[in-house]
């Protein structure tokens, strides 16, 4: 079987960029812990309609660095617009150069579809994003309690940090196996629109994902707003989550069962042991002038699944031979 590095970083990017949507509603079991109820409390608190968050992600390496500066509006119903832009560093060890590039970027889900639009050289172009993006942006349904349910019983442990009239702080982890679970069992949908071969790439591409889900934990920070029960922070930690997969492939290659080239092998080597991948997420208010707009005619442009392979070209050159 080969393995397609087409779309991996942008999976691997956006994935992370959206990794917390905020709380639901639900009526969830009762935890007699003192902290798995304080989060039961501030995840199941009711909602409102429009949320808005600014969010930072930065994936870093020995000689890259991306960082995603982005606005995330969130409906009622999990539909989500995010808009802002990839901040790309690049420097050539060997031959002592550097390259930036600035490029805009939205992200649009209705329903089960996920699409990303960036720019390049000047000209906007499109690719679908199925399988882990768009399954964890399914996650945000506020009004799903069988999913709620089952995040809370993916809860492992909950350590709160500190509890005030207006905030409460806890450093919380999920198991993996069970996140992964729920992923996989919200899958389905967002793959409904391929087929033949790029059905069969983009789920080769998310079983990997799930299988590094299932070696490691998720432990965030998240600070919430206790009148509004409202996201005010979140941290992430995902590098742990990024070397798994990393390795899974590596170790699948290694068994025979996947065929790599080199430069395939170079960029999963950074990942798995080289690189960092964190996300951060501040609420803000919902009001006119913090919406995300995405142009009409975006829609309309063409599909390219290699807008982003001269980033990938030179994520491969971390590891020197």
């Amino acid at each position: 079987m080969k393995f397609r590095l087409k779309k991996l970083a942008a999976v691997l990017a956006i994935g992370g960029a959206i990794f917390f949507g905020g709380n639901a509603q639900a009526d969830a079991a009762s935890m007699t812990n003192d902290g798995m109820w304080a989060f039961r409390e501030a995840y199941t608190s009711q909602v409102p309609d429009t949320r808005v968050f600014e969010q930072d992600l930065t994936l870093i390496a020995t000689n890259f660095h991306l960082d995603i500066d982005s606005k995330t509006q969130i409906l009622k119903d999990g539909s989500f617009r995010m808009g802002g832009q990839f901040n790309w560093t690049y420097t050539n060890l060997k031959r002592n150069y550097s390259t930036n590039s600035t490029i805009p970027f939205y992200i649009e889900q209705i329903g089960n579809d996920m699409t990303l639009y960036v720019k390049r050289r000047g000209r906007w172009s499109k690719m679908l994003l199925p399988g882990l993006p768009s399954s964890i942006a399914l996650l945000w349904k506020s009004n799903d309690p069988e999913i709620t349910n089952a995040i809370l019983d993916a809860v492992k442990k909950i350590e709160v940090l500190n509890d005030t009239p207006d905030l409460r702080t806890m450093n919380v982890t999920l198991d993996g196996m069970k996140l992964a679970n729920i992923l996989n069992a919200n899958s389905e949908a967002t793959f409904a629109n391929l087929s033949g071969d790029a059905l069969t790439e983009e789920k080769e591409i998310f079983y990997r994902w799930l299988s590094a889900f299932r070696k490691t934990d998720i432990t965030f920070a998240w600070t919430v707003n206790k009148p509004s029960w409202t996201t005010a922070t979140a941290a992430f930690d995902l590098t742990s989550i990024m070397r798994a997969y990393a390795i899974y492939v590596l170790d699948e290659a290694a068994a025979g069962r996947v065929v790599l080239t080199d430069e395939e092998r170079d960029l999963l080597d950074a990942m798995g042991y080289y690189a960092e991948l964190r996300s951060y997420t501040t609420q803000i208010k919902a009001q006119d002038d913090n919406f995300v707009d995405v142009p009409a005619d975006l829609s309309a442009v063409p599909e390219n699944d290699n807008s982003l392979d001269d980033i990938f070209r030179e994520m491969t050159t971390v590891v020197e031979k």
